[in-house]
């Protein structure tokens, strides 16, 4: 899978993040848990994160790749930079730049799309789409950690499981590993969250003077 591929399957996985419990009365400790932990990222008026990405790819004599990244997320605005690639997005465009080739790519920003969904939902709303059940805890360093396992309602997605950890003295999320249909799989680990740090707006968006003989490619003037 090329960088791009990467970059779009990451934001699939982290936006398919965002569910609600199917049967609150089954688990009602993951329940309130989840929305623990919405709560505390909803108060957060701008968040950076760093993250690991581990791919285990399906064929089990090929090499797992851990890549790192960084999230910077301000309301309906963010900024990813993972995988040779830098997204920029503020809430109304979504630029792609791809520091390899020098080339920028400027489109519309849809949120219903997956490649323009918000990455920083791993962290926030809970919406449809995901049966739950606890995996049981584990103890990371002095942390207690609640083991969570997602099952997506549409089994018409890529993948058929995830499973996240989340810190339940903290509330935060910790590990979400995704679990696809095509045999591969891929981990995405939280290293450090810095809530409320100062971002300026410009940060969201794409300044091509920054950036030499940039090639932009405009696609957001053709639909």
């Amino acid at each position: 899978m090329n960088k791009s591929g990467i970059i779009s399957v990451f934001l699939i996985a982290l936006a398919s993040l965002a569910f609600v419990p199917a049967n609150v009365e089954k688990d009602k400790a993951v329940n309130k848990l989840l929305k623990e932990v919405s709560k505390k990222y909803k108060g957060y008026k701008t968040l950076k994160a760093e993250f690991t990405m581990l791919n285990e790819p399906a064929d089990t004599k090929a090499k797992s790749k851990t890549e790192k990244g960084t999230l910077y997320s301000k309301g309906n605005s963010f900024k990813l930079i993972f995988g040779g690639q830098e997204i920029f997005c503020d809430g109304k465009t979504i630029w792609t730049y791809t520091k390899e080739t020098n080339e920028c790519i400027k489109d519309n920003y849809n949120p219903n799309s997956s490649s323009g969904l918000n990455p920083s939902k791993i962290f926030t709303v809970w919406e449809k789409g995901f049966l739950y059940a606890s995996d049981g805890t584990t103890k990371k360093g002095t942390a207690d950690i609640e083991k969570i396992k997602l099952t997506p309602t549409d089994k018409n997605k890529p993948y058929f499981l995830m499973n996240l950890e989340v810190d339940k003295t903290a509330k935060t999320v910790q590990n979400l590993k995704v679990s696809f249909k095509a045999g591969n799989k891929q981990t995405y680990t939280v290293t450090s969250q810095t809530p409320n740090a100062v971002m300026d707006d410009k940060v969201f968006v794409f300044n091509a003077a920054e950036h030499v003989g940039v090639e932009m490619i405009d696609l957001s003037k053709k639909k």
